[in-house]
């Protein structure tokens, strides 16, 4: 299981990987920006409804405590963005995920039967499944979450697991798809230890940027193994 990551992660100088974990990364960091930005306007278009009644209550004050708000929510943003990175990040991945895995088919597997990609719809769609699916499931446990980072182990081992079976299991199917109907047919591992795995790499700052290519690349080698045995 180990070297499977190991394997991707000197793969990782591939143009092809480079520039599909570029354009996924740009594409995070740029939702993240639209979020905070829309964040702090909408805090700020409430302050506006509620500026008289501010500046009855703290008089010159107010401006502080207009700075303080937007920094407190701009804070907030950042904090479940953090907490919704993994399934933002692995989703926009999801999008480029075919120039990764025919990268390391071609190099370690060039004789396997192997799938044309999907198309580019197909393809975002499931990004846009793995996006919408991360976002609710993360939302229905966000209190969970806050609540297990006053006791440091409980809450990280919640958000591990949870974002761990999801990407296992979407990326799981995204690899699926460039198999041959008949070799599918055929018992499929599990993914959940590569998920988990992946999600650990997450939480690590600088790392957490190639988490989902780790992933990718583990679940084909996985598969591989699997095969072969």
């Amino acid at each position: 299981m180990i070297s499977s990551f190991l394997e991707t992660f000197r793969q990782l100088k591939d143009p092809k990987i480079l520039k599909a974990l570029t354009l996924a990364t740009l594409l995070t960091l740029l939702s993240i920006l639209l979020a905070l930005t829309l964040g702090v306007a909408l805090l700020d278009s409430i302050l506006d409804t509620f500026s008289n009644t501010l500046q009855s209550w703290f008089g010159k004050g107010e401006s502080w405590f207009r700075g303080i708000a937007q920094f407190m929510g701009g804070t907030l943003v950042l904090i479940i963005s953090y907490f919704f990175f993994a399934g933002i990040h692995g989703a926009f991945v999801g999008i480029f995920i075919d120039d990764i895995l025919d990268s390391i088919q071609q190099k370690h597997y060039p004789d396997i039967p192997w799938e044309k990609a999907p198309s580019f719809l197909t393809s975002l769609s499931f990004s846009l499944r793995i996006l919408l699916l991360t976002l609710f499931l993360n939302s229905l446990a966000f209190p969970i979450f806050i609540l297990g980072w006053f006791i440091p182990p409980i809450g990280l081992t919640l958000q591990i697991l949870l974002n761990g079976y999801l990407l296992g299991k979407e990326y799981g199917q995204l690899v699926e798809f460039r198999f041959p109907k008949e070799d599918s047919k055929a018992p499929i591992p599990k993914y959940f230890i590569n998920g988990n795995i992946s999600a650990i790499i997450w939480v690590i700052p600088i790392l957490n940027f190639i988490a989902p290519i780790l992933l990718a690349g583990s679940i084909l080698h996985t598969r591989m193994n699997h095969k072969q045995n």
